[in-house]
């Protein structure tokens, strides 16, 4: 996994942003953003994103987490899996 920083504080009061790139068959691995919301923005490739259920994710396509929801992202394309994230800051 590649993760490089677009925007965050102290450049930023209330938003967190950055770019991930997935190789085939990786994943981000489980996590949660507790009392913040995530906006997903899918650049190229795809793949699935869980959050309680499975749902297919693609390129073009924006997809939204609601605080406090354990989520993973995961390439199961033959291709980089590339998006960009933005969560809100408290």
């Amino acid at each position: 996994m590649k993760y490089d920083s677009i925007f965050r504080p102290p450049v930023t009061q209330r938003i967190k942003s950055g770019r991930v790139l997935l190789a085939p068959g990786e994943e981000v691995g489980e996590h949660t953003t507790e009392k913040r919301e995530e906006v997903i923005v899918v650049l190229k490739g795809h793949g699935k994103l869980v959050k309680g259920e499975e749902l297919p994710i693609e390129e073009g396509q924006a997809y939204f987490i609601p605080e406090g929801v354990l989520h993973n992202v995961i390439n199961t394309g033959d291709a980089d899996l590339e998006y960009v994230f933005t969560v809100s800051m408290l």
